[in-house]
């Protein structure tokens, strides 16, 4: 099913995720980049359907699109300062980040150019065989690296947690309350010897 509609599809649908996941990078305030996740989520929903993987575009969807970037843009909105100004976004490695990016987008186009991609007339499973052979792999073949992967990004999360978090200086005692208040009216002293 390789017809000038599909390729169109595709194409554009990988334009606007990479579009997204540009400004995702660029953006120069945190909730920008956060909201910019939509369309880059979106756009690989899409080509999920392109490819006909049908449970992976409504786990995309639903799962990634909904849960996850709501989820993202809560823990953002609720971090302390991530909506200041005053909080630098620039990072000085964007260069060396750049390049190094470059290097490997250049690799891995030179070994997948050079690899050898087989050719078919098969049509993938329909959509309820294409779920349950996924089920199947993972509880089955795929289940200890599944959960190693779960693990793995728990880590990340208690990671990034612990370096989020930053040691404040204890806040200044307030005065009593009693001295900011004024004195009642019969305990002021008049002066003595003035009349």
């Amino acid at each position: 099913m390789n017809t000038l509609p599909v390729q169109i599809a595709f194409y554009s649908l990988a334009a606007l995720t990479l579009i997204s996941a540009a400004y995702v990078v660029r953006a120069r305030s945190i909730i920008h980049a956060g909201f910019w996740l939509l369309p880059c989520f979106v756009g690989v929903a899409g080509l999920f359907a392109t490819l006909q993987a049908h449970f992976f575009f409504v786990a995309q969807l639903l799962i990634y699109a909904g849960a996850i970037l709501v989820l993202i843009l809560f823990a953002l909105m609720l971090t302390r300062d991530a909506m200041s100004l005053h909080v630098p976004l620039k990072s000085h490695l964007g260069i060396w980040a750049g390049l190094i990016s470059a290097g490997l987008g250049i690799s891995a186009s030179l070994v997948l150019a050079r690899q050898s991609w087989s050719v078919t007339t098969a049509h993938p499973a329909g959509p309820a065989r294409q779920a349950e052979a996924l089920g199947e792999a993972l509880i089955g073949l795929y289940a200890v690296p599944f959960e190693v992967a779960s693990l793995l990004l728990l880590s990340a999360l208690i990671g990034a947690v612990v370096l989020a978090k930053v040691e404040r200086a204890p806040a200044p005692e307030p005065p009593p309350l009693a001295d900011t208040l004024p004195e009642p009216e019969e305990t002021r002293k008049e002066p003595v010897g003035v009349e």
